[in-house]
């Protein structure tokens, strides 16, 4: 597609993004990285993305903190991010994460859906994130996170790489690895307006 006709595909496009995590609650901490600032750091390059693409980009947080007012439980955290979707009138929801496992040799990136109009935004998401990273496919899978079963636009939970793999936490740290997680995350929307 050439420029003018990706830019247009995303005009008028009202999209959540999600940085995981944040404040008092940091996600995976793993080979030096806090998950939390990696999620929020892809997300905002990625909300910059596709503004430039003529999105209008809503965040559920820009710094390190929770989205709910600190000491509220995980499950008002969780439904105040939902909240800013169905507020907005989101077209679509991502939420940026990063994955931990106890066999430290797994690595790869992954995304969930929760409802089937989601399914093929995840599809989407997943092929173009593996083709811009090079990462390990570990494919599309279902899952019922709050925020994906609890939100009413199709949305998705994009598990970038794993931290406690210590070659690919090297690379996620980098911001020359970031922009190629934007790039796939973007190119995949692209994609998904494209086809409708």
């Amino acid at each position: 597609a050439d420029a003018k006709q990706t830019s247009n595909s995303l005009q008028g496009k009202t999209i959540v993004v999600d940085p995981g995590h944040g404040g008092s609650n940091p996600g995976a901490v793993a080979n030096g990285i806090r998950e939390s600032d990696h999620n929020l750091a892809v997300s905002l390059a990625l909300r910059d993305k596709l503004r430039k693409a003529g999105a209008k980009v809503v965040m559920t947080r820009t710094a390190d903190k929770t989205v709910a007012p600190e000491g509220n439980s995980l499950s008002t955290e969780l439904q105040k991010r939902v909240d800013i979707a169905k507020a907005n009138q989101a077209d679509l929801f991502v939420s940026i994460h990063a994955n931990s496992y106890p066999d430290k040799k797994i690595a790869g990136a992954m995304t969930f859906f929760s409802r089937s109009g989601s399914e093929r935004l995840a599809k989407d998401i997943q092929s173009a994130l593996v083709n811009a990273t090079g990462a390990k496919d570990r494919g599309v899978h279902v899952a019922t996170f709050h925020v994906l079963r609890n939100t009413s636009m199709p949305s998705v939970l994009v598990e970038t790489g794993f931290l406690t793999n210590a070659e690919e936490a090297a690379l996620l740290k980098t911001d020359a690895y970031r922009s190629k997680i934007v790039q796939g995350i973007f190119d995949g929307v692209v994609q998904y307006f494209g086809n409708r």
